[in-house]
């Protein structure tokens, strides 16, 4: 009779533990779901502005215009913008798009296009007035 009862009491203590083991598991998560949840938000809680920062828009070369400056490949989206810059000559075009798309100072694109800086910026302005009037007279 005695390992009848030992074993009753061993079973009885194995009860005990996997409970105890089973309900501080079961707090545990509960603690750190509200841990969480004072740290974090659900995207759907998010303003509309904010879910953009997180998302992606496909881009296809179908949507632009690729224009090749000196082996460097310049894409436009904006279909209007790139029928303005199509009806330029090459060495405007040029110009205007290392300057404005590449972001490089005039002398840097004397230097490119073997032509002094003063040219370059006068053709830079001269180009910006014939890209406004051809935009505007193409609305």
């Amino acid at each position: 009779m005695e390992t009848s009862s030992f074993r009753q009491a061993v079973e009885a203590q194995f009860d005990c533990l996997s409970k105890k083991v089973i309900k501080r598991a079961v707090m545990k998560g509960y603690r750190d779901m509200k841990r969480r949840e004072k740290r974090e938000c659900s995207f759907s809680d998010l303003p509309d502005y904010q879910q953009e920062r997180f998302g992606e828009c496909d881009k296809y070369e179908s949507d632009y215009t690729v224009f090749n400056v000196l082996g460097i490949e310049v894409w436009i989206e904006n279909d209007k913008l790139s029928e303005a810059l199509k009806a330029l000559t090459e060495k405007k075009r040029n110009i205007i798009l290392l300057s404005y798309f590449m972001d490089m100072a005039d002398g840097e694109i004397s230097h490119f296009i073997n032509i002094p800086r003063s040219n370059v910026q006068y053709h830079r302005t001269k180009t910006l007035e014939t890209l406004r009037k051809y935009m505007e007279e193409h609305k």
